[in-house]
């Protein structure tokens, strides 16, 4: 079970020098087809921050091609995350840690934002056998060492949004998540984070393995949930396929049953998506989506992680498949 002390640091002053802790809040624009993100990765031990603002808009293999990114790998690490205020112009503060966070920036190209994130729900704590029908099988934290404690939250967010000098409201429905644990940097696992929503009563979020190398088909199934009417049911399963353009996902179907036995069956589509590279040895394929379910349309985000060490290596049959 996640508490409020969740969102505060949980190094230790023996912690692995690859200690790292992370903050991921995203937010979309529907009527743009633009979704930003604000994340934060903390190296304390190192006494590093890396912190990325990225605002994507098109259809591209080339990050540089989306509409704003100020990345920035070296800035200094914050004595607090429940009070940031980095060099870069973020400020982002929890004004109920793991359920109420307040960001403004102030970028470069007359961009900023002022976006409050509140919780639907309380934390999912992704390793919590309580919570997660998949947690009680495994021996270790869901993905790797860096998830040693990590839970989601969907959040509504509200505020504005100045991009490149042009006004947006911003009033949406995202899921975004926290880490913290020892996060190397060469060849991690290749997985996928998923998650849409359509309004308030309904959001589903889904963690599931992919070779995309061998495969369009996802598995293994790792964790996830629906959020329903304000409440939260586990995902017990999920089975789905992707298209591709080269190794960027397009779109695809998708179904999950949860702890209910109730399933959700999706299609969905690319409204923009590229390589995203929040650190350089592991670049995120990520899309914005268009997810349809029972004729509602909802949106969404999907980001497929991949190491470098994992593309190269197996470059040739990505391209040969896609």
């Amino acid at each position: 079970m996640i508490k409020p002390h969740d969102a505060q640091f949980h190094f230790k002053s023996d912690s692995h020098w690859q200690w790292a802790e992370t903050i991921a809040l995203p937010f979309h624009v529907p009527e743009a087809n633009l979704n930003g993100i604000i994340y934060v990765l903390a190296r304390p031990m190192m006494g590093v921050c890396m912190c990325d603002i990225s605002l994507h808009d098109r259809l591209t293999d080339l990050w540089e091609e989306q509409l704003y990114i100020d990345n920035q790998q070296h800035l200094p690490c914050p004595k607090s995350l429940l009070d940031i205020d980095l060099p870069n112009g973020l400020k982002l503060k929890a004004l109920d840690p793991v359920k109420r966070y307040h960001a403004t920036y102030e970028g470069i190209d007359e961009t900023r934002f002022d976006l409050s994130f509140e919780a639907l729900h309380e934390p999912y704590d992704i390793n919590d056998p309580e919570m997660d029908p998949t947690a009680a099988k495994r021996t270790g934290p869901a993905w790797d060492s860096s998830w040693s404690g990590h839970y989601e939250v969907t959040y509504r967010v509200r505020g504005e949004l100045v991009a490149r000098g042009k006004r947006y409201a911003v009033d949406c429905v995202d899921t975004g998540d926290r880490s913290w644990g020892p996060r190397v940097e060469r060849d991690n696992s290749s997985v996928i984070w998923w998650h849409a929503s359509w309004g308030e009563d309904l959001t589903v979020h889904l963690f599931t393995g992919h070779d995309i190398a061998r495969t369009s088909a996802m598995a293994p199934h790792i964790s996830g949930y629906v959020l329903e009417n304000g409440k939260v049911y586990g995902l017990a399963d999920s089975r789905g396929t992707q298209d591709y353009r080269r190794a960027v996902p397009l779109g695809g179907e998708l179904a999950v049953t949860d702890v209910r036995g109730k399933t959700f069956e999706f299609t969905y589509s690319a409204l923009n998506s590229a390589y995203w590279a929040p650190y350089p040895s592991n670049t995120y394929l990520q899309t914005y989506m268009r997810v349809c379910h029972r004729g509602r349309i909802g949106r969404g985000v999907q980001q497929m992680g991949l190491s470098r060490a994992y593309l190269t290596r197996h470059r040739d049959a990505i391209r040969t498949r896609y």
